[in-house]
């Protein structure tokens, strides 16, 4: 049976022949991923808030985290095989539909089970609204700016680290932590309306006719498999370095930088905004140089990241690892969404993208449990040194990566 897989032809001529770039439709996808992955963390932002109104503890808040990743986990892949068959509009649409229903189910919750309940719900959404979401916007966008589409489509989620738990937590602050699920739940809805009244359709491929060029025959022994393969793992290892430090980085910070607890908060700011350059650079990068950029940007984590694990006592290497880092991580997404989308098969995309949201979470999840261990164990510069040695890691996958891809091109 073929993978899932996406057509064009129903997309407007206009978007597909690249004589007008699709600000609205990326605009729309970058807020609803920055809405959706705000919601993801929003439970880290607002802990003490909801252990008291649930009647639980900090861990057990903690685990409404754990088992969203697990259910992204678990659900990306079956729920994209699931809805292959479906307008990709229409996909992207009603997992937004039951994501704002699951938001407001958590807003609602008079108990922590039912809390529970109703993130996972959300969480299966979210796995299937970023397994599709990526292939529903490289079908619309013209090939030679699908680097700064696709920059601007994963914004959104630089937006939610930067913005979006901040304000959940101040709205928590001042107000009720409930009003921050609603407001989500709201926004959320609305935009699902907009996806399917407003967005351009992008047909599945069982609704397009028959073809007998390459891109429809079935995905099995695909070329573009290994390379694709060799991607999701320099991003699951990629992701693995990154948690293992930053969801450590307070203690780094006040422990072995031995900044002042006040400094945490605009450290943290620094590297949220660096975020920001980061998707500038992508946008300006990825389509001129495709080959050298994902690579460039792995390799700027491992040295930012060096320079963390051996040098925490001189504050201005520290502050300018963080911004590298940052850097990085925010050119990291659309790149490697990119990267993917261009070496995977049409017949592989949606696969590939549901495989790459596991990859991501698998990371987070290994990540943050080995840097604790690391972290009681040997301080939090070996957090930093395990980071380095997997960014260095992820670079040779990179490379691996493009050269399977050549090598399938011959």
């Amino acid at each position: 049976m073929p993978e899932t897989t996406t057509s064009v032809t129903s997309v407007p001529s206009d978007v597909q022949s690249g004589t007008s770039f699709p600000y609205l439709t990326t605009g729309v996808l970058s807020l609803v991923l920055a809405l959706t992955v705000a919601a993801e963390s929003l439970p880290a932002a607002i802990m003490p808030q909801m252990a008291a109104t649930l009647g639980a503890d900090n861990l057990q808040i903690g685990l409404l985290l754990s088992a969203w990743a697990v259910t992204v986990i678990l659900a990306s892949i079956p729920l994209a095989r699931l809805t292959r068959r479906i307008d990709r509009r229409f996909v992207v649409s009603g997992s937004l539909a039951v994501f704002a229903l699951g938001s407001i189910g958590t807003a609602l919750a008079p108990t922590y089970e039912i809390a529970l309940v109703t993130r996972v719900v959300t969480a299966a959404a979210h796995g299937l609204l970023w397994s599709v979401v990526i292939v529903y916007a490289t079908a619309i966008l013209d090939s030679r700016h699908l680097g700064r589409g696709l920059a601007i489509v994963t914004g959104g989620v630089t937006v939610a680290l930067a913005l979006g738990l901040p304000a959940g937590a101040a709205i928590a602050l001042v107000g009720d932590w409930r009003f921050a699920f609603l407001g989500v739940g709201v926004l959320v809805g609305i935009l699902s309306f907009i996806v399917a009244r407003f967005l351009p359709r992008v047909a599945s491929e069982a609704s397009v006719p028959a073809q007998s060029e390459p891109d429809t025959e079935p995905a099995k022994g695909d070329a573009s498999r290994a390379p694709v393969a060799a991607l999701l793992a320099a991003a699951l290892v990629f992701a693995f370095g990154h948690f293992t430090l930053f969801a450590y980085i307070t203690p780094y910070l006040t422990d072995a930088a031995h900044f002042d607890a006040g400094w945490t908060g605009p450290l943290l700011a620094l590297f949220g905004a660096a975020g920001f350059v980061g998707i500038l650079v992508s946008g300006l990068t990825v389509d001129r140089w495709p080959a050298i950029a994902l690579p460039v940007t792995f390799a700027s984590m491992a040295v930012a990241t060096v320079a963390l694990a051996v040098a925490p006592a001189v504050p201005a290497l520290v502050v300018a690892g963080v911004f590298v880092w940052g850097v990085a991580m925010g050119a990291m997404s659309p790149l490697v969404q990119t990267a993917v989308m261009r070496t995977a098969s049409p017949q592989l995309r949606a696969t590939a993208s549901a495989a790459l949201v596991v990859s991501f979470n698998s990371g987070i999840a290994a990540g943050s449990w080995v840097g604790g261990v690391v972290e009681s164990t040997a301080g939090t510069p070996a957090n930093a040194a395990v980071t380095a040695v997997a960014s260095t890691a992820s670079v040779v996958l990179v490379l691996l990566a493009q050269k399977l891809a050549a090598r399938a091109r011959l």
